[in-house]
């Protein structure tokens, strides 16, 4: 008998050595899948062979890094959908450029000056110079008004943006690799060059003959790639112009866009042409609130100028998440004793993977629910973890990924919104409502995508970038002397001059 339990024993152990072996070559980025990693900046760079400069650690880290760029759940698994990053189209410019913790817009440098001149050396093979005039024209125009520029078109000698198509290596140290994967690269100010990749079929959205997979918006990715030459780097909010993966259509800036074009151009002082300023998740490293002991000397975000993740009231306080932080306010302006804390001190049991909150509501039972990426997570009204599961129990579709949730107290309804998309949920009968998802639309003069939404005090507030809108159940719009600043109204911050420019819906 022992003699047979030996044996058992040691089969099991071989099954299970060998089942390790498979999922540690399965899980392995190839060499061509690291040097992306490297290249987009979540791998640092390294001498000799990968087998001996990065441990398994390190890669899964690099890729969970890569998939929370990227919106993807950063489970640091190599999954079907994870790898199909390395092969989309893309631009060329690094995702990660200094700080790790870096998140959405990070900030080069201006030019210095609100008149900027750009050139268009040639056409490509598929577009004509002519026309690449034409479309370089009307993405400029979608920036302009976000940094007060005036662009000036030359015909000869040299501009401040020059925009070309090359091929393969083009001597700018960042050669092409042929259709598909990277299309274009562009360099902050002073450089300013745009090049695209000439192997592309590039066209000017009126090929409808041609399928998404072989023709290349020219339009997009110009408007992406003039956000490089203003002086933006990438941000990992998808419905940001400056997403690094290829997406279409482009039609205007989101939020996050317009904020770094007011960091680099509307400031009073612009940085000097040797400065570089880096912005990480458009926050400040001077806090203006107490901290705990434990958090003096890290780098706090300044909610008098930060774009939080989220805001929510939970058991009649409110709460508003930044990166790995959560601050607590007894009431508006009135900060809770011991906040700002890190997240996983207040929510206990959540997953350490999970480092930034951004959807997040109390249930009817008082109970508390984060979701992240497909999964929830649902908290007692201890902050104790209580359950775990997937987003889809709510009757979501399993790639959606909330911005934002909230509990309605006009018909006790939960509304889980994602994007310009919401759906309304009935914990009484658990079970999504019929109708739904519905456009954002149907919430009059509330501008999307919002990233925030409550109930505080019976009223319903939606949150976008600095501004606030109270919501009028009963008219299903919004207050017409709405929008007012977020920082300055909730927050103990100080009016600024630039308070004024977020009191209308212009940039909705």
């Amino acid at each position: 008998m022992a003699a047979s339990c030996s044996v058992l024993c040691i089969i099991v152990l071989i099954l299970q050595v060998k089942c390790n072996t498979i999922f540690l070559e399965m899980n392995t980025p190839t060499p061509e899948e690291a040097s992306f990693l490297r290249r987009y900046g979540y791998l640092p760079e390294a001498q000799g062979d990968i087998d001996f400069s990065y441990t398994p650690q390190s890669l899964a880290e690099a890729v969970r890094k890569m998939q929370q760029f990227a919106g993807l759940p950063p489970t640091g698994n190599l999954d079907e959908e994870t790898r199909s990053l390395f092969k989309k189209k893309r631009c060329g410019v690094k995702d990660i450029e200094k700080s790790p913790r870096s998140r959405r817009y990070i900030l080069q440098q201006g030019w210095g000056k609100k008149t900027i001149t750009y050139r268009v050396l040639n056409g490509s093979s598929t577009l004509e110079k002519e026309r690449v005039r034409e479309l370089m024209a009307l993405g400029l125009a979608v920036w302009a008004p976000h940094g007060g520029l005036r662009f000036k078109q030359l015909d000869d000698g040299h501009a401040d943006i020059q925009v070309s198509f090359a091929s393969k290596d083009h001597g700018d140290g960042f050669p092409f690799d042929g259709p598909g994967r990277v299309v274009a690269h562009a360099f902050p100010p002073p450089h300013g060059a745009m090049h695209f990749d000439d192997d592309e079929v590039w066209g000017d959205g009126a090929d409808e003959d041609i399928s998404d997979d072989d023709v290349t918006d020219f339009f997009a990715v110009a408007v992406h790639e003039i956000g490089h030459a203003l002086g933006l780097s990438h941000s990992n909010v998808k419905a940001s112009v400056m997403y690094p993966y290829y997406q279409v259509p482009v039609e205007k800036l989101h939020m996050d866009d317009i904020l770094g074009m007011q960091e680099l151009y509307l400031k009073e002082e612009l940085p000097s042409s040797g400065e570089s300023t880096e912005r990480a998740s458009r926050s400040s490293l001077a806090p203006h609130f107490t901290q705990t002991a434990d958090s003096r000397e890290e780098d706090l975000p300044d909610l008098c100028l930060s774009h939080y993740d989220t805001i929510q009231a939970i058991h009649d306080k409110i709460y508003v998440f930044e990166e790995e932080w959560v601050w607590v306010f007894r009431d508006r302006r009135e900060l809770e004793e011991g906040y700002p804390r890190r997240i996983h001190d207040v929510f206990i049991g959540l997953p350490k993977h999970v480092q930034f909150i951004r959807a997040i509501y109390q249930k009817i039972n008082g109970n508390i629910v984060i979701f992240s990426g497909r999964n929830y997570w649902e908290f007692s009204r201890r902050f104790r973890l209580v359950r775990r599961g997937r987003a889809s129990e709510f009757g979501l579709p399993r790639r959606i990924e909330l911005t934002t949730a909230f509990l309605s107290n006009y018909n006790n309804r939960t509304y889980l919104i994602s994007d310009d998309h919401f759906w309304r949920y009935d914990e009484q009968r658990d079970a999504m409502d019929r109708g739904y998802p519905k456009h954002m639309a149907a919430w009059r003069r509330i501008p999307t995508p919002v990233e925030a939404a409550m109930v505080w005090k019976g009223d319903t507030y939606f949150f976008c970038g600095p501004r606030f809108w109270r919501f009028d159940n009963e008219l299903v719009e919004a207050h017409e002397y709405y929008p007012l600043p977020t920082a300055q109204v909730w927050f103990p911050c100080e009016p600024t001059p630039e308070m004024n420019k977020y009191l209308t819906n212009d940039e909705s």
